[in-house]
C-alpha cells in the first residue's frame, strides 16, 4: 500500500494526493521554471529533471498546484510584471523582462488574468500609493448621521459611498 493513500490523523504534513508530484519534484520544477522566467522554458526539460514523462509531469503538477505547468508559469510572469509595474520601468521593458513575445500578447494576458490593462493597473497603483489614506468624514449636521467615504475605483475616478448609522 502506498503511504500517500492512507488518511492519517497524525499531526505531520498532509499527505499528497495519489499521482501528485513529491515535495522535491515540486520544488525542483518550480525552481527551474522561475529561474529563467524571461526565457522560454520547455516543460519536457522540467519533466526530465523530475524523472517523469512530460504527460505524467503535467498531470502531477496540476494535482499539486491546481494549474497546468504553462498556466502556473504565466501566472508567475504576471505576478512579476505587477511587481515591476510598481516601479518606473517602462512597460515595454517589463514585457521582455517577463518573457512575453510582444506588448500586445502581454496586454491581452494581463487583462485576461487581472481584469484591467497594465497601464490602468499602474495608474491605480500609483494613485493608491501617492494618496494618503483618507479618514471618513462624519457630518454631524445631518440628523441620521451619514459617514461619507470617498473611494477610488480601478479606473481612477472617485465616487462617494454613503453609510447610514441608525441610532
Amino acid at each position: 500500500m502506498n503511504p500517500q493513500s492512507v488518511n492519517s490523523d497524525h499531526p505531520q504534513a498532509l499527505a499528497r494526493p495519489l499521482g501528485a508530484l513529491s515535495g522535491w519534484q515540486e520544488r525542483r520544477a518550480k525552481e527551474l521554471m522561475l529561474r529563467d522566467i524571461g526565457s522560454c522554458v520547455r516543460i519536457s526539460e522540467v519533466a526530465e529533471h523530475c524523472n517523469l514523462s512530460r504527460s505524467h509531469f503535467s498531470r502531477a503538477f496540476k494535482k499539486v498546484t491546481g494549474h497546468s505547468p504553462q498556466g502556473w508559469l504565466v501566472r508567475m510572469k504576471i505576478e512579476k510584471a505587477k511587481s515591476l509595474l510598481s516601479t518606473p520601468i517602462p512597460i515595454t521593458d517589463i514585457v521582455y523582462e517577463c518573457g512575453f513575445a510582444d506588448h500586445s500578447h502581454f496586454t491581452r494576458t494581463f487583462s485576461r488574468l487581472e481584469g484591467i490593462t497594465p497601464k490602468a493597473w499602474r495608474r491605480a497603483f500609483d494613485h493608491a500609493t501617492s494618496q494618503p489614506t483618507q479618514r471618513p468624514v462624519i457630518d454631524r449636521n445631518i440628523p441620521d448621521w451619514r459617514i461619507l467615504d470617498n473611494l477610488v475605483d480601478g479606473i481612477g475616478q472617485s465616487r462617494s459611498r454613503e453609510l447610514r448609522i441608525v441610532n
